[in-house]
């Protein structure tokens, strides 16, 4: 009984964990909200708007703010996608950006933020400076003097620097903390701001307050459309591109709300409300200043007075002008504290060389990051004015808009497996159209500006690629261009293959005929290349030869997809059976948006008598031109009739009068040809009714059937379009259930032998292929499995039996299969047809049995720890926690009991990883010990779901004490695991009747496994129930919960 640590958790591990729940604290109002919309009501509302309104007009003001509102709530709804589908944790936008779209993307995205951000924080400096000096000209002009707003030469520059030197040095020495204390109250004076300045001029507008300004000061309809003249400050004629770059960065708050990403209780939810309500609440109060302001106040005066909303405002002036520059000291404090953060991250991520001096030396470290910060902030308010900083703020917005819109529409469209957004309304058309809009604002703004900045961000990744690369760090990003490149080449190969429009293979793939001849050669090789020292080739270590086997070196469990590899059983004829194991493939294929192999493996030995048939017959269609298709089904008929004419009358390697060739059954043989060019075509039929893109084969064997399949899977595709799980029937073998007792007649003995025989060679095949590093998918079938084209009357239900994690393949599988066209039922097809955009999960019913392997295990904490785990990766299914096989040893015979000794082995190394790895991944530490094997890169392949979820599940002893493996030493069950497969039986039959499709863990092979008794096991477990999909990952995890 493997223990696998009796250790209890330190007091400071349970604080620590203590913290991290106490972290997330925040609500949707004060996380989201408040934040977004804090960074929103700056600099724009009270100094430029009104101004903007007088040359535009508050008509098309009122256009600009709606063209620009668009564009934001286009790109809400791309990162609603982005936030719902996985874990967010700390690092605010850059986190969430480049952990679900790559490095490539989400590092010059998050570069563009961060110069936006930077920037709106020089926009935000000069924003209270001009606060201050059109309060001294107000001042003065009504004393009497004339002041043109500059005390000293360059005085808005110095004085700007100082703002900038002082704030940062305030944050310097009492860090950021008190920011987040104070920024409530900044939001408050905000707040307050524009309730005076709305009070003033609805009080303007009644005549019973004037404010700073005169009775003629009162005009009304005189700004509804553009008078466009000078600045009278500036002398620049605007127009209606540049008043669109002004006002922009009005709506460039957005992404202030995910800034505490990883302090909410709920940011799945927080974020899209927050943020949403922000744009609503926002838009509302910009529209009612352009109308209140631009229909009661005179043309002259808005122009004139850039800073009349405190003019006008009750009760006093002074109250909205220091409001507005306490405003703005805020803003620049909140961008001194997340601008730092958000560069210290993409540093730490070291993708980047030349920002490797503001990598954090220690955690929570920014200082060299805030003083970077600071100089780019302090340089961009040289210009001294707010209108030459708002344009390049707004390219570089609409820029990193663009990005997250294209990305989002590539992934939406693209649909890999691991892009599983929770948001309702997200469609990639919607992320298209914010892609186009937010590109086209781009270059209306400033046509050379955002030529010069895509230049730009597409060097950046350029760089970013080639920087990696000779890094060679190793980490895993899983980039969003891997899952593009894969779907373009899939594409074409399937494009391709239609286009050939053949159905005569090119050619045959031959088994092995000398047993192990594969390790052989392969032995030979290496000791040639290993001995061969004189030649340039030296001794080769076992980790590169792991790495050089390895087939993407940058694999990430997100871009995972089943590319299948189906065997096809075939009779002597070359006819395929077992068809329905083609409509399983098919939809996986279809769903997955993977690549489908298909191969039929006729066994040589009895191909003699079946291949001399199949001339015959071929000979007699075409002197007598019969059709043979009138032997198919009749809507095949044409398709099948052209079989007759696959090859030509005359065969070139046939000679008639070599008696040593008649009657072989080598591939040198015209016959046998034949018969594999009419099983091909018949198994491409069959695809082609099934609607499966993908490739077929007919390969032969001399009747060492295990020998064929592992020369399939290791030679068929091409690199990382390799074949990633083998599909196969699950054979029958009825001689099993029989009686093989010594009284049995000898035809039973035989037909038991000939059994015992193929369940042997069967076995070393799944053996075999699982050794290779695939999946394994055994899948028993009935005529009741949904072919294509069927439609199910209501939502058709697939049930997980989760027994051993294995990697999450056993939910994403069925996850796959119930959003195919032919699971989503009749029911389901017509609620998306009258929900095209609002995209809530439709697809067939998931159930998911979580199985109880030891009494132990609590079934409330159970149920609930699998409900959220699932809703973490993003799959809804309705959970149920099965306690019957609690007290049974059903767990020994699902997984490998070794690799959960060699776990607990390796705990205590896992428990000491740097944790900078963790840092750059994006993983947090996980509360228990289970939970960090499989953080921290150990398999829980073999564990089951108690021992995965040991700390939340388990009665006492969460951490310390636990057992893996736990084996039920007093059950009554024997060694062989019939009786408990048997139970195991009658509960899913009893729980799954209604269910289309059962799916769950395919048993564990061992080295002393017997293939009798293995077969037997599956058979008493599947026994009944019409359709089963068995599964067995590969050990790689092909589900993440954070992208």
């Amino acid at each position: 009984m493997a223990v696998l640590s009796s250790r209890t958790p330190t007091t400071a591990h349970l604080d620590n964990n203590e913290q991290q729940q106490q972290r997330r604290h925040l609500g949707t109002i004060s996380g989201v909200y408040l934040p977004s919309l804090q960074s929103i009501l700056g600099v724009i509302l009270f100094l430029r708007l009104t101004h903007i309104t007088s040359q535009a007009g508050t008509v098309y003001t009122t256009l600009l703010l709606l063209i620009s509102t668009t564009s934001t709530i286009l790109t809400w709804s791309s990162l609603s996608a982005i936030v719902t589908n996985g874990d967010i944790k700390s690092g605010g936008p850059y986190y969430i950006i480049s952990r679900t779209l790559g490095v490539d993307i989400g590092c010059s995205l998050g570069f563009l933020y961060y110069i936006g951000n930077t920037l709106s924080g020089s926009l935000f400096v000069l924003g209270a400076v001009e606060a201050v000096q059109h309060s001294v000209r107000a001042y003065y002009a009504r004393w009497g003097y004339g002041f043109s707003g500059h005390i000293f030469p360059y005085d808005v520059q110095i004085t700007s620097l100082a703002i900038v030197a002082a704030m940062t040095g305030s944050i310097h020495v009492g860090g950021g903390r008190y920011v987040t204390l104070l920024s409530h109250f900044f939001f408050g004076i905000t707040a307050l701001s524009i309730l005076f300045m709305f009070l003033g001029c609805i009080f303007f507008v009644a005549g019973w307050h004037t404010g700073s300004l005169q009775q003629y000061d009162r005009s009304f309809h005189e700004n509804t459309w553009s008078r466009y003249e000078p600045d009278p400050y500036t002398g620049v004629l605007p127009d209606i591109y540049s008043c669109l770059a002004l006002i922009y960065p009005s709506v460039t708050g957005l992404l202030s709300g995910m800034a505490k990403s990883d302090q909410l209780k709920n940011p799945r939810k927080s974020i899209p409300t927050g943020m949403f309500w922000a744009i609503v609440t926002s838009s509302f109060i910009y529209l009612m200043v352009t109308w209140l302001f631009g229909m009661s106040i005179s043309n002259r005066t808005l122009k004139v007075d850039k800073f009349v909303t405190a003019s006008v405002s009750f009760p006093h002036e002074l109250a909205v002008r220091i409001g507005v520059v306490m405003t703005c000291f805020g803003l620049v404090l909140g961008t001194l504290t997340t601008a730092p953060a958000l560069i210290s991250a993409v540093a730490a991520d070291d993708v980047l060389p030349f920002l490797s001096f503001l990598r954090p030396r220690y955690d929570g470290d920014k200082t060299r990051a805030l003083w970077f910060t600071s100089a780019i902030i302090g340089l961009a308010t040289l210009p001294g004015s707010l209108d030459h900083i708002s344009p390049l703020v707004t390219i570089f917005y609409l820029l990193m808009y663009s990005g997250v819109n294209a990305a989002t529409c590539i992934s939406g469209y693209v649909r890999p497996p691991g892009f599983r957004p929770t948001f309702r309304f997200f469609h990639w058309s919607v992320s298209f159209v914010g892609f186009v809009w937010c590109i086209g604002l781009a270059f209306l703004i400033s046509w050379l500006g955002t030529f010069v900045s895509i230049l730009a961000f597409l060097l950046m990744g350029a760089y970013i690629k080639k920087s990696r690369r000779l890094a060679a760090t190793g980490m895993k990003w899983g980039t969003l261009g891997s899952a593009v490149r894969y779907n373009i080449i899939s594409s074409a190969l399937s494009s391709l293959a239609k286009s050939a429009g053949t159905t005569v293979p090119t050619e045959v793939t031959l088994s092995m005929s000398e047993e192990g001849r594969h390790l052989n050669i392969f032995s030979s090789d290496v000791s040639v290349l290993t001995s061969n020292v004189g030649g340039g080739v030296t001794d080769i270590t076992p980790e590169e030869v792991a790495h050089l086997h390895s087939t993407n070196s940058d694999f990430h469990a997100k871009n995972w997809r089943p590319q299948i590899l189906t065997i096809v059983d075939v009779d002597a004829n070359g006819n395929p059976t077992n068809l329905r194991t083609l409509c399983l493939a098919s939809q996986l294929q279809q769903a997955g948006k993977g690549i489908n192999m298909v191969i039929a493996i006729i066994d040589q030995s009895s191909t003699s008598m079946a291949a001399s048939v199949a001339s015959a017959v071929d000979n007699i269609c075409a002197e007598a031109a019969v059709d043979v298709g009138s032997m198919m089904v009749e809507d095949d008929q044409s398709e099948i009739s052209g079989l007759s004419s696959l090859a030509p009358f005359q065969d070139r390697w046939r000679n008639e009068e070599d008696s040593s060739t008649v009657g072989t059954s080598g591939m040198d043989h015209y016959d046998t040809i034949k018969l594999i060019q009419r099983s091909k075509a018949l198994l491409m039929l069959q695809m082609k009714r099934e609607g499966m893109d993908g490739f077929a084969e007919v390969s032969t064997t001399d009747g060492k059937f295990f020998e064929a399949v592992w020369s399939a899977v290791i030679h068929t595709g091409l690199g990382p379009l390799s074949p990633n799980s083998v599909l196969l029937s699950l054979p029958s073998f009825l001689t099993f259930e029989g009686d093989n007792s010594s009284n049995a007649s000898e035809n039973n003995s035989i037909a038991h032998e000939q059994s015992r025989i193929k369940a042997e060679n069967y076995l070393r095949a799944i053996n075999g292929i699982l050794n290779l590093g695939k999946a394994v998918i055994l899948f028993k079938s009935s005529p009741s499995y949904p072919q294509n084209g069927d439609i199910i009357p209501d939502r058709g239900t697939i049930d997980i039996w989760w027994v051993v994690h294995d990697g999450g393949l056993l939910l994403l599988l069925p996850f796959l299969l119930s959003k195919h066209a032919v699971w989503v039922g009749a029911a389901g097809d017509e609620n998306r047809k009258k929900n095209r955009l609002r995209r809530k999960t439709i697809g067939a019913k998931l159930r998911l049995f979580a199985v109880m392997t030891s009494p132990r295990e609590n079934a409330e904490k159970l149920q609930k720890v699998v409900i959220e785990h699932l809703e973490r990766v993003r799959i809804q299914a309705d959970v149920t926690v099965v306690e019957d096989l609690a007290g049974t040893n059903i767990a020994r015979y699902i997984r490998d009991e070794m690799s959960v000794d060699a776990i607990s082995n390796r705990y205590t190394t896992a428990n000491s990883r740097d944790e900078t790895l963790r840092e750059k991944m994006g993983i947090s530490r996980p509360n228990n010990p289970v939970a960090s094997l499989r953080k921290d890169g150990i398999s829980t392949h073999h564990m089951t779901l108690g021992e995965v979820f040991a700390s939340d599940c388990y009665e006492d002893e969460p951490l310390g004490g636990m057992e893996v493996g736990h084996l039920n030493s007093n059950t009554h069950y024997s060694d062989d695991g019939l009786e408990a497969a048997s139970v195991l039986n009658e509960i899913v039959r009893r729980e799954s009747r209604d269910a289309n499709l059962v799916v769950t863990n395919l048993p564990f092979i061992r080295k002393d496994h017997d293939s009798v008794q293995y077969f037997k096991f599956l058979h008493a477990a599947c026994k009944g129930i019409d359709n089963v999909m068995l599964v067995r990952g590969s050990g790689a995890e092909v589900i993440t919960a954070y992208a």
